[in-house]
This record gives C-alpha cells, sequence and structure tokens, in this order.
C-alpha cells in the first residue's frame, strides 16, 4: 500500500466541494450500494456493481470490517470498468484505501470509546489521501444499537452504544458532528442487525440538523426503505441483498425512489 509522503507540489488536489448535497438536489433521495471486498471477487463486485447502476442505484460504497488494500483495489478497479457510478470508499481502517476510487467518506466514528477510531486511523491514512488526490467526504458515522447481541461495528468500534430510546444522546452526536462541519451523518446499524434505525430516529436527526443524513444496516425490504424515506434519510444504503436477491434489491431502490 503507498504510505510515503511526497512534496506537495507532487500532490494531486484532493478538495473536494460538497458531493452529497448536489446529487440530492439533482437526483432526490439516493440509494448507495454497499459492496464487501471481502466477500466476493472483484468480477462478481463488479457484476454485482453493474446490476446496481441498471436498478437505479446511485452510488457504489466500497468497503468492509476486513478489507485490505490490495482487494479493496482491485475490487475498485472492477468496479470502476463495469459500472459508471461514482465510487466511494467506506473504509474500516487505512488499508480499505485505493486510488482507484472517486471519492473517500472521511468520517469519524463519532460514538466510539476508542481513539483509533476518533483521530488515529485518520491521522495514517490522510498523507495517503492526500499524495493519492482522493476527493474527501467529510462524514459523522453513528452507530445505534437495534440488537440484542453487539453487532461486528459495536464491538470492534467499541461504542458508547446509542439504544433506540436514547434520542438525545443520538441528536447530541449527530450535532457534534455537523458542528464539526461534517457534510453527512450516517446512522448505521450495522450488518446483520436484528431491526433497522427506528424511523422516529431517522426523523428526529433530519428535524434537528441542517446536513443530509445517510440511513443503512438491517434494510431488507421495500417497506423498511420506504419508511426510512419517509422518516426523512436523504440516503439509503443497502448492502447484502444486492448480492443474494436482485428481485428485493431493485424493490428496494423503486421504493427509495417513488
Amino acid at each position: 500500500m503507498p504510505s510515503e509522503v511526497v512534496g506537495v507540489h507532487s500532490i494531486r488536489s484532493n478538495f473536494s466541494p460538497m458531493f452529497i448535497k448536489p446529487l440530492l438536489q439533482e437526483k432526490g433521495v439516493l440509494h448507495f450500494t454497499l459492496i464487501d471486498p471481502d466477500k466476493q471477487s472483484p468480477q462478481k463486485a463488479a457484476e454485482v456493481a453493474a446490476r446496481a447502476e441498471a436498478c437505479g442505484s446511485d452510488g457504489i460504497m466500497i468497503g468492509g470490517s476486513t478489507a485490505g488494500y490490495d482487494d479493496t483495489n482491485r475490487t475498485t478497479e472492477a468496479i470502476k470498468e463495469n459500472c459508471k457510478l461514482p465510487t466511494i470508499l467506506f473504509p474500516s481502517n487505512t488499508e480499505g484505501i485505493s486510488e482507484k476510487a472517486d471519492y473517500i467518506f472521511w468520517m469519524m466514528l463519532m460514538n466510539s470509546l476508542n481513539r483509533r477510531f476518533l483521530v488515529e486511523e485518520q491521522m495514517k491514512a490522510a498523507p495517503i489521501v492526500k499524495k493519492l488526490g482522493i476527493k474527501t467526504v467529510p462524514m459523522g458515522y453513528i452507530v445505534v444499537s437495534t440488537s440484542e447481541r453487539q453487532t461486528t461495528v459495536e464491538r470492534v468500534g467499541n461504542v458508547d452504544r446509542i439504544m433506540t430510546e436514547d434520542i438525545d444522546k443520538l441528536i447530541a452526536y449527530a450535532l457534534t458532528a455537523q458542528y464539526y462541519g461534517m457534510e453527512c451523518i450516517y446512522l448505521e446499524a450495522g450488518s446483520g442487525a436484528d431491526f433497522p434505525i427506528p424511523p422516529k430516529m431517522v426523523n428526529v436527526a433530519k428535524n434537528n440538523l441542517d446536513i443530509p443524513v445517510i440511513v443503512g444496516g438491517g434494510i431488507r425490504d421495500p417497506v423498511t426503505a420506504r419508511n426510512a424515506v419517509s422518516a426523512g434519510a436523504d440516503v439509503v444504503v443497502t448492502g447484502t441483498i444486492s448480492e443474494k436477491n436482485l428481485g428485493m434489491f431493485e424493490k428496494i431502490v423503486l421504493a427509495i425512489k417513488d
């Protein structure tokens, strides 16, 4: 993985104007497809991305809990060759970076109790992102506990658990992200979550913020997706369903766009 820092005159600019808001103004409510490089070959990931584009998805997020540089790079390259949608890295650590991507969610796990996910991984990644010229999309990442057992992201991220009734805590974290200058927040239930983010939480977040609200995790059917949109979600993210059930995936995208 590239790691050396070079002189500023040899570095491409990666200053990025707003990404999410202009896309919302152009297309309305958005759907992003999340592809985990760990879960399939680059060729299979490219097929998933192409199908997602055909179904009306608006962007491809690339990332996973353990995806390394080589897998991420090969997957991103394959997706770019087969799909015209913007690619946005969604890395869990510094290894999940690829120079092939269009954007990277420059995120802070707002409710983590571990300094690593608040600033350490970002410090390691910053010189690499600068060198590669990947456009950054600052994002406040907030994990909500909707399952009886902790999801992987809750456990690995060592989060201050936000239960579904903890509305005030959620808003405090969300406003902190906004006041830090984040372009958007992402309310995440986690991969394999028992339940999605409750519509009430989405609605309260939307009504208290001036930045877009992304919602993901536990969205497996069109009714759940539509409920998130009705509550105020600007972007809905789905992952596994795009690989396992194309028919259901298409219905979800249509429900979001309806």
